[in-house]
């Protein structure tokens, strides 16, 4: 079984399972990237790199670049020694940044395999904000292993094609959806939320007037990773916002 994450922490586990004899494969493929931000255009490790940077994901320096590229490069190339008759194991959860990756591998992989299987963490953490990171090792790793689910390829690799292909730089999750937005149209939106807070303990932190396009890219990277807007609000576009079926969880 080849094992594939998006987080740093969840590997470990992995990797300590393998050591213990839990799973039977070291074969064990974390994705460095996050596929809910930038685009695709010109799709490389560098330039991967450089998008990420600029949204304060990592932080732009030698060994930094040197380490994102090597994990980069073994991800990539397990991925393509992937071959018929292989069976992988995803590790998600509800947060976009699984979500979406867990769509965009399923997009490389379409002309390999007909089927994965998952292992969705929110069965055991049921909240949506928490991360497989949060899983507690090894129970809820073989608690979800035996709940694990098989689901077809194809399906969600249609949903990882629009994604991979859209020129729209930002994709959130909502209520089972995948919303693909521009950067400009959700500052808007946290420019709303923050001003329609009035409470008594509430101060008003955004003033009005021309923003000079700045942007809030920690407020945008924090919705990116808990939450995202359901549709178009006042002043939006309803044509900005893409949604896309994801599939649903299932409970214990």
């Amino acid at each position: 079984m080849i094992e594939i994450c998006f987080d740093t922490s969840t590997e470990a586990n992995l990797r300590y399972l393998y050591a213990v004899g839990v799973i039977d494969s070291n074969t064990i493929l974390c994705c460095p990237d996050d596929y809910t931000l930038g685009n695709f255009n010109n799709f490389s490790i560098d330039e991967r790199y450089e998008q990420l940077c600029k949204y304060g994901i990592v932080d732009y320096d030698k060994r930094n670049k040197e380490y994102f590229y090597k994990k980069y490069s073994l991800f990539l190339n397990g991925l393509y020694k992937i071959k018929q008759g292989d069976k992988v194991r995803i590790w998600i959860s509800q947060v976009p940044m699984e979500m979406v990756g867990f769509f965009v591998v399923c997009y490389f992989l379409r002309d390999v395999l007909n089927s994965v299987f998952v292992c969705d963490a929110n069965i055991i953490l049921h909240d949506i904000s928490k991360h497989t990171a949060f899983l507690n090792c090894p129970t809820d790793f073989i608690q979800l292993m035996n709940k694990m689910e098989n689901v077809p390829v194809l399906k969600y690799s249609e949903i990882g094609e629009k994604i991979f292909l859209t020129d729209k730089t930002i994709k959130l999750i909502k209520n089972g959806e995948v919303i693909m937005m521009n950067e400009k149209d959700l500052d808007r939106l946290i420019y709303d939320m923050i001003n329609s807070q009035k409470g008594n303990n509430t101060e008003r932190i955004i003033e009005e007037g021309p923003t000079k396009g700045t942007t809030f890219s920690f407020l945008r990277c924090a919705m990116a990773t808990t939450s995202a807007p359901g549709s178009a609000t006042a002043g939006q576009p309803a044509s900005e916002i893409t949604p896309i079926e994801a599939p649903p969880t299932k409970g214990c």
